[in-house]
């Protein structure tokens, strides 16, 4: 049988439709901001990869 101390903090860490709504949105946000992050550094990085190898090593490969 459960204490009343375990039912206590099952419920307590049991989340409503909203609360994990809420921290759905919140991660899809996140996820939004670190794509946007990407999306601005990849070509800069592609780029410079691009220059840094010799177009010569492409030839041979």
């Amino acid at each position: 049988m459960e204490s009343e101390v375990d039912v206590t903090l099952k419920k307590m860490h049991i989340l409503t439709d909203a609360e994990i709504n809420e921290r759905a949105f919140k991660m899809a946000y996140q996820m939004n901001q670190l794509h946007a992050h990407l999306d601005e550094l990849l070509p800069g990085v592609l780029l410079e990869s691009f220059i840094q190898k010799p177009i010569s090593q492409d030839k041979k490969n």
